[in-house]
């Protein structure tokens, strides 16, 4: 998606596997030759591959394009991006297999500190397939209009498009545009947040996170400090009507949340923070300090027994957040090593539904990180970390398995 207009480094993306596998890259057939030629690879790689991209395949607001890639390996892969390699305005994201994607989205975003385009709430969806009729129905704070080809949409009123093949269009606004509606009547990918957030003692810094459609969502969590922050808020946002309790500590917070209503939650504790719902929710998590960032939380039935993960050059602080059965902890191996051979910086145990859970969170340098538990037992993994001004987040999985 659009960053900072100081963002002109090339966008990463990860591509993990454990055996030697192919990897073919293609683009649409209606971009243009230039950008076909830059970005089209075949290659093969074993472990991980890091392959840069054009920053010119980033996303302008309510600008039809054909920007969107497929990226296919001949062996089951992990893939995460990294929004621009510019050294203070960055983000990363977990990309989802195609199979997982789906036609009915809620966007999560935030409003800028400060109100306006820099800071802009955004979101940008890209088609698989030929004839995709796209609905959007905004839901905008405070009622303001987004300006379309001339028109204002007011929240609740419905765009229409239909897209073809690897099409993409994002919005943009001022105003936050959370709850926004997506669906389609073929499966699209949603991505989402912010062009850049900044707080005090901060540069701008981009947000970006794709989202999981409706039907991946989970209704129980358990969510992290994020370690050396101390402006922290999550989102819960709810696409149906719903009861959600929200524990921290030795407080509980009860809400009733209506159909795509959403509630931000300030995080001032170095505890956990648990929620739960009658019925699935989404849950991101917001950094603000340190470096900007956002990330999707990992729902306890979204956990894996297996992730592997490359951290990324010229972060200085690089974090491996767990969330696993305590029973477990002893099981869990990092590189075909103990948990306990690495650099603990925060332990917390915490209790979800009758079952005990421990939060490890260690300290890792750039490299490519293979994590699994010997018993089979899944576990939440977020990864995340922080340089002068800028910082990035994703999570090891959010879709259900």
């Amino acid at each position: 998606m659009q960053n900072h207009p100081s963002a002109n480094g090339f966008l990463v993306v990860d591509i993990t596997t454990n055996n030697r596998s192919s990897l073919k890259i293609t683009t649409s057939s209606n971009l243009n030759q230039a950008m076909k030629f830059e970005n089209n690879r075949n290659l093969i790689f074993t472990s991980f591959a890091s392959i840069p991209f054009s920053p010119n395949l980033a996303c302008h607001e309510l600008v039809t394009e054909y920007k969107a890639i497929i990226i296919r390996t001949s062996e089951l892969s992990g893939v995460t991006s990294f929004d621009s390699s510019n050294p203070s305005t960055n983000d990363a994201t977990l990309i989802i297999p195609t199979d997982k994607l789906s036609t009915e989205y809620l966007v999560s975003s935030t409003e800028g500190v400060h109100v306006g385009t820099l800071h802009a709430s955004q979101f940008a969806v890209g088609s698989l397939h030929h004839n995709s009729n796209l609905i959007v129905t905004f839901n905008i704070k405070n009622n303001e209009p987004i300006i379309i080809e001339g028109r204002a949409y007011h929240s609740g009123d419905v765009f229409k498009k239909t897209f073809g093949e690897l099409e993409t269009l994002q919005f943009s606004h001022e105003r936050d545009l959370t709850g926004t509606y997506i669906t389609s009547n073929k499966p699209v990918a949603v991505f989402s947040g912010n062009r850049c957030q900044d707080v005090s003692g901060t540069y701008c810094s981009h947000m970006v996170s794709q989202l999981p459609p409706i039907n991946q969502f989970d209704h129980k969590y358990i969510i992290p400090s994020f370690y050396k922050n101390t402006a922290t808020f999550i989102q819960v946002l709810s696409p149906f009507n719903n009861n959600v309790s929200i524990s921290t500590e030795n407080n509980i917070t009860r809400l009733h949340l209506r159909e795509k209503e959403h509630r931000n939650i300030n995080v001032t504790t170095n505890g956990v923070t648990i929620v739960k719902s009658d019925r699935p929710v989404m849950v991101t998590g917001y950094s603000f300090s340190n470096g900007p960032y956002m990330t999707v939380i990992p729902g306890i039935n979204q956990y894996l027994d297996y992730y592997k993960v490359v951290i990324p050059n010229d972060y200085s602080d690089n974090y491996l957040c767990v969330i696993i059965p305590t029973g477990s902890i002893n099981n869990l191996h990092i590189n075909q090593l103990p948990i306990d051979t690495f650099n603990s910086v925060y332990q917390w145990s915490t209790v979800l539904s009758g079952k005990s859970f421990s939060v490890r969170t260690i300290r890792v340098l750039k490299d490519a990180y293979t994590l699994q538990t010997t018993n089979q037992e899944p576990f939440g993994l977020i990864v995340y970390g922080y340089r002068d001004h800028d910082g990035y987040g994703f999570a090891g999985n959010f879709v259900l398995p």
